[in-house]
């Protein structure tokens, strides 16, 4: 059954014209359209049995049959030939002067810019065929040692590049966990994505290790002087104590054998040499004692003696050293050296203001 296209009106089987509106009927070949198929795509078979093949099949899961001269996908092929040319035109720069290694380090090469700009710029596929094929040229072409903090080798270069691999890396891992999460292709993905992270995590863990035996070691070398400081302390005390107590002693035989300026010089020499404050309190009460004891005998038996404190004793212990209150012999020497010179500039500005109030200089009043 056919209808007049322009109106709408039911047609006989031989009109040529619409008996309503007049209209003629040309094509009656388009009075039953067929419904039309489209493909997208390509599906390949097995050249033996007409099997369907899966992406990657070497041999026909039906009939075994081998197939050959399968290739590599395009685009990502593509995209490898470029970065090898980008590479086959660097320019190796010698170093010339003492820093213009450390500053070559410190920038991006040409050669390097040009790759980062064509892997960042790199269209993500859409097959997981070549989303595989992809994968394992970035895997492989990263260097995992950037990643290590402690390596100082590693160039500006190097790093930069790195992290435009693993930015695409990221990129087509989500690409391919949304379109493909169901096909065991992506599982193959997913291996070489989780590969890739865990030896980043390897080589920032190694970098942390090295930092941490470089420096860990000082608190344990404190740790060891300090023990080595315990140890000592007491022996070294328990000798400084010995020692002032054999001085007493000489101080006594001294008086016994009524030598009393020797006995004198004994007991002034009687000085505590540690960091106990409280001991050196002490000892200084105890040489006092022992200093009048030996005037006082010496009195006794008709001797006077001239005594006089050595200055030295106390002021070493109670008054800061030069060296430990920031100032010493360098301040002072350098002062001395510079007050001539100041003296001098001082005479010249006074000089100065007497010819500008008119006065004569001293040397022509000397000459006059």
């Amino acid at each position: 059954m056919a209808f007049c296209t322009n109106c709408g009106q039911e047609l006989s089987e031989d009109a040529k014209f619409c008996q309503k509106c007049g209209c003629p009927v040309t094509d009656r070949s388009t009075e039953y359209p067929q419904r039309k198929q489209e493909f997208t795509g390509k599906l390949y078979k097995c050249p033996n049995c007409g099997e369907v093949l899966k992406s990657f099949e070497l041999n026909c899961p039906a009939c075994g049959y081998e197939l050959r001269g399968a290739k590599a996908a395009s685009a990502v092929k593509e995209f490898a030939l470029k970065l090898e040319a980008i590479e086959s035109r660097r320019e190796y720069e010698k170093p010339h002067g003492l820093f213009s290694a450390a500053e070559a380090k410190q920038r991006v090469s040409k050669t390097d810019e040009q790759k980062i700009s064509l892997i960042k710029s790199f269209s993500i596929p859409n097959t997981k065929e070549d989303m595989l094929e992809f994968m394992i040229l970035a895997t492989s072409s990263m260097n995992m040692r950037t990643y290590d903090s402690a390596n100082t080798d590693i160039s500006k270069s190097e790093k930069e590049v790195n992290a435009a691999w693993f930015s695409k890396v990221q990129q087509v891992y989500e690409k391919a966990k949304r379109a493909y999460s169901a096909d065991s292709t992506f599982m193959e993905i997913k291996e070489l994505y989780d590969s890739c992270n865990e030896k980043i995590k390897k080589s920032k863990k190694k970098g942390v290790i090295k930092w941490v035996l470089m420096i860990g070691w000082m608190p344990i070398v404190w740790i060891v002087i300090i023990m080595i400081l315990v140890i000592t302390n007491p022996k070294e005390e328990a000798k400084e104590l010995e020692r002032l107590d054999n001085i007493v002693l000489d101080v006594q035989h001294a008086l016994d054998d009524e030598e009393y300026s020797h006995a004198l010089r004994i007991a002034d020499s009687i000085d505590y040499q540690r960091y106990d404050m409280e001991m050196e309190r002490k000892w200084d009460i105890e040489r006092e004692y022992w200093v009048e004891k030996v005037l006082e005998k010496a009195t006794e038996n008709g001797i006077d003696l001239e005594y006089t404190p050595t200055p030295d004793i106390d002021k070493a212990n109670d008054e800061p050293s030069d060296s430990e209150n920031g100032t010493g012999g360098f301040v002072e020497g350098f002062k001395d050296g510079l007050q001539p010179g100041l003296d001098a500039a001082q005479e010249n500005i006074d000089e100065f203001n007497r010819i500008l109030n008119g006065e004569e200089s001293s040397d022509s009043d000397t000459k006059e």
